[in-house]
């Protein structure tokens, strides 16, 4: 795929290593899990999909970078996807004229007709402008957007727990009185165990889960080393210090980048009692933000489907977001 240019600006696609790739990704402070290498190196694996690594330009300068994943069937057609991209260096996100004309490229990169299948789930923040914008490229609104919370890492201990909801910090204070013992796994050893348990608790509260194929090998990509400061983090309470009675809670965090994602939670039915989960959480962004992370990135909340879960994760006193929708 050739370099496709709109004005001033440019997308250079394909071009220079995967560590230099890995080094512009660094710059990105809320970087997302579907857009780093080791995410397309699993999805090739798991779904065969390859990446295209797109560089923008203005006047020649680097401004940020866009992953597109492409797999062809039965030799005649193509699907594409950018999911949760653009992203913007140094967190500088351009004017509108200049995301514009990279969506003017982006569409050119992604076409949708009979023999071509795009999938445009952009980081960029809803609004009747975006909307607005997406059209006037060429996108057909067809799905909702994304809605998530962020967490700041870069403060201190006691402002991020001073920035939680009343009942979240007690239910926290709770759990760290109740004698749990938090083992942090910077290799998720047992991530095939989690897998297990998020497939139950998929059954029981009717929700679609990630494979755990899917899982491992994302896990397996990130402790390669595919790019700076990207790796893993499985995170458990366990109910004793041998551990014979068992993990309470156990959660799974990609880092990539500058930022991480928490991708997978769950809780036993007396680690629900004793608040497990938040201690879990907690602990595992302490280390994170140890680790030089700047950004955790919750995943995905619901209010309609998942009150539960949105209510938890907002409690923490992240940055609630959504972004503009889901495009062909």
């Amino acid at each position: 795929m050739p370099t496709s240019t709109e004005g001033a600006v440019s997308i250079l696609w394909n071009e220079g290593t995967v560590g230099e790739w890995a080094a512009l990704f660094a710059r990105v402070p809320r970087s997302t899990l579907p857009q780093c290498f080791a995410y397309a190196g699993a999805m090739g694996r798991t779904h065969g999909f390859v990446p295209r690594l797109g560089l923008i330009r203005r006047d020649g300068v680097p401004i940020g970078i866009v992953q597109l994943l492409e797999r062809r069937t039965l030799r005649l057609f193509h699907q594409r996807q950018i999911h949760r991209g653009p992203l913007w260096l140094d967190g500088a996100e351009p004017d509108p004229a200049t995301q514009e004309a990279v969506f003017r490229l982006l569409r050119r990169a992604c076409p949708d007709n009979p023999l071509n299948r795009a999938s445009l789930l952009p980081e960029l923040a809803a609004g009747p402008e975006a909307e607005a914008m997406l059209q006037r490229c060429g996108f057909r609104r067809f799905g909702p957007g994304y809605r998530t919370v962020w967490l700041d890492l870069s403060r201190g201990e006691e402002a991020l727990r001073a920035a939680m909801a009343r009942d979240w910090r007690q239910r926290l204070k709770g759990a760290e009185k109740a004698g749990l013992v938090i083992d942090l796994d910077w290799e998720a050893k047992n991530l095939p165990w989690l897998m297990k348990q998020e497939h139950d608790q998929a059954l029981t509260k009717q929700f679609r889960p990630m494979t755990g194929a899917l899982a491992v090998r994302i896990r397996n990509a990130l402790l390669k080393g595919g790019g700076k400061g990207d790796g893993v983090l499985m995170a458990a309470a366990l109910e004793d210090r041998s551990g014979k009675a068992g993990p309470a809670a156990s959660a799974l965090f990609y880092i990539h980048g500058a930022a991480a994602t928490y991708q997978i939670g769950w809780s036993s039915e007396s680690g629900r009692k004793s608040g497990a989960m938040r201690l879990v959480l907690w602990r595992a962004a302490l280390a994170l933000k140890a680790r030089g992370v700047g950004w955790l990135d919750l995943g995905g909340i619901n209010p309609d489907s998942a009150p539960g879960v949105t209510e938890f994760k907002l409690g923490t006193g992240g940055q609630a977001v959504e972004s503009a929708g889901l495009y062909r």
